[in-house]
């Protein structure tokens, strides 16, 4: 079965996780600004944010 993300050529927040090595919840964080997140991780979902 084909994701709906796939289709549309988005990512979603468990594909930005897997690049970047943390869990979903971390991205969600960072995305959010919410919650404390190390300048480190931060940079790491950032840039599989801005990944191709």
């Amino acid at each position: 079965m084909t994701r709906k993300s796939e289709v549309a050529g988005r990512s979603t927040i468990r594909d930005v996780a897997a690049r970047a090595g943390v869990s979903a919840s971390t991205v969600s964080r960072v995305l959010g600004g919410v919650y404390p997140v190390s300048a480190a991780t931060r940079t790491r979902v950032m840039r599989a944010v801005r990944a191709p």
